[in-house]
């Protein structure tokens, strides 16, 4: 029995709709409507960083250290994306779509629902 407070423990080892390199439209947000490549899927915390326009980014804001050569400013740090929030392109309308997944001899293949586009 969990004790009071304890946190929801996510599986890692849950399969997502998105790999690295997959083309993938952002559904909500302030990037809404954009496309980018999938740099790193968090697998414990279940967010994608993307890479292109569809990228989102922080601004954090630095003191200067000399002492250790770091100079004060602003930098842009990139943000994660919940991956409810992106939908892999159909490379043959260009839109989002779903997958499901198809085994075939042996291999596990991502095919999109409307078009049957194979990711491979």
């Amino acid at each position: 029995m969990p004790l009071t407070g304890d946190k929801k423990i996510k599986n890692p080892m849950r399969k997502f709709h998105v790999k690295t390199g997959d083309t993938v439209v952002v559904l909500t947000g302030a990037t809404k409507g954009k496309t980018g490549t999938v740099i790193k899927v968090l697998r414990d915390k279940e967010r994608v960083l993307l890479d292109g326009e569809g990228a989102v980014f922080n601004i954090k804001h630095v003191k200067a250290d000399p002492q250790n050569q770091i100079e004060g400013g602003r930098i842009q740090q990139q943000r994660a994306i919940h991956i409810s929030n992106v939908a892999l392109v159909d490379p043959s309308t260009g839109k989002a779509c779903r997958v499901r997944r198809e085994r075939t001899d042996g291999k596990v293949v991502r095919v999109s629902k409307a078009s049957g586009h194979k990711f491979e």
